[in-house]
């Protein structure tokens, strides 16, 4: 038997022989261990980095409360409820907490739910439910602020309620028909992107159609530091907004082909970021409206840590997913 098996090994082609050994490799050692434990160990340091505290109601009045299935559970002496290091994290009360690390490294490789859903064996909606649980995690970890050059623009999405039973604006669309009206317009979505020079980025959505000045300041006006120099093109909305805020305002106007004013002003970082986000959302075929803000935060995560090594950027999307307390499961998600 074995030797038939290895003479069939012998025939497939060098990818072929890894990609399997790669699935025997998963079916048969899941996940180490260690490497396991290793990060439950990261996970709490970084989330109780300034003390051990309860989760519930931040009292620091806590003992130790024994071990489940290998886990330290604590107490908190003043509100009685118990918990442990993962409580109120994306990952509390998983059934599945082995594949939690192969999870993590899918959405660093930007895998789609189908394919995620096929190599962890777990049920599609099981794998969205986990996608949006960390990514809402991550979006609440906030914004670094914004100095020095800022560059803003926005960019346009159409706009998608795949899932809604009832649309009352628009008549509904088959995925790829076009849009009733050309153009920006109430069925686009707008999605303000602000970028300084030392790598800091916020991306938001702001509204539908032209976005207004209020607007941009609702989505990265508290972000950005007073003394900010903001640099964009010539829209009077932006103007605006510069005026609202006082901030110093440079503007770069590209339809008389200006690309770069004083040979340091510009806005071609955040222009770039537009296009590698167009291109990296082709992959889910249309993100729903109500979730476009986790999928900007997401691809923001990626783009930040993409001079990381693999392996720590899987360590880094697990320990930030599970740093703040987050109170959201499967049922909140539904309501929404």
């Amino acid at each position: 038997m074995w030797l038939d098996v290895y003479e069939d090994f012998s025939e497939l082609s060098k990818s072929e022989q890894l990609a399997l050994f790669e699935a025997m490799k998963q079916d048969l050692f899941p996940e180490e261990p260690d490497k396991i434990n290793k990060l439950l160990k990261s996970i709490r340091e970084a989330r109780f980095s300034s003390g051990l505290g309860c989760v519930h109601c931040g009292s620091t009045d806590v003992k130790r409360n024994g071990k489940y299935r290998s886990r330290q559970r604590y107490l908190c002496k003043d509100c009685g409820k118990s918990f442990n290091d993962m409580t109120n994290t994306p990952f509390s009360g998983s059934h599945y907490p082995e594949k939690w690390v192969k999870y993590i490294e899918l959405m660093v490789e930007g895998y789609t739910l189908p394919k995620i859903a096929d190599k962890l064996q777990i049920h599609i909606s099981t794998a969205f439910y986990w996608r949006h649980k960390i990514l809402y995690a991550l979006g609440s970890q906030g914004f670094n602020q914004l100095q020095g050059i800022v560059e803003s623009d926005e960019t346009f999405f159409r706009e998608s309620l795949k899932g809604h039973r009832q649309i009352n604006h628009r008549k509904p669309k088959k995925r790829g028909e076009k849009d009733e009206k050309r153009g920006i317009s109430n069925l686009k979505i707008a999605v303000v992107v602000a970028q300084d020079r030392n790598g800091n980025i916020i991306a938001r959505k702001a509204g539908t159609g032209r976005v207004k000045a209020e607007e941009i300041d609702k989505v990265i006006g508290g972000y950005i530091h007073p003394s900010a120099l903001l640099c964009t093109d010539t829209a009077t909305n932006y103007k605006k907004f510069a005026r609202i805020k006082g901030l110093q305002h440079e503007t770069v106007n590209e339809r008389l082909k200006q690309r770069v004013k004083k040979g340091i002003f510009h806005i071609q970082h955040v222009n770039n970021f537009h296009n590698r986000l167009k291109g990296w959302m082709e992959r889910f075929k249309g993100v729903g409206t109500r979730y476009l803000d986790n999928y900007l935060y997401w691809f923001r995560w990626l783009e930040i840590g993409k001079h990381l090594a693999f392996d720590k950027r899987i360590e880094q999307m697990l320990i930030s997913a599970c740093q703040k307390s987050n109170y959201k499961t499967v049922e909140l998600f539904k309501s929404a």
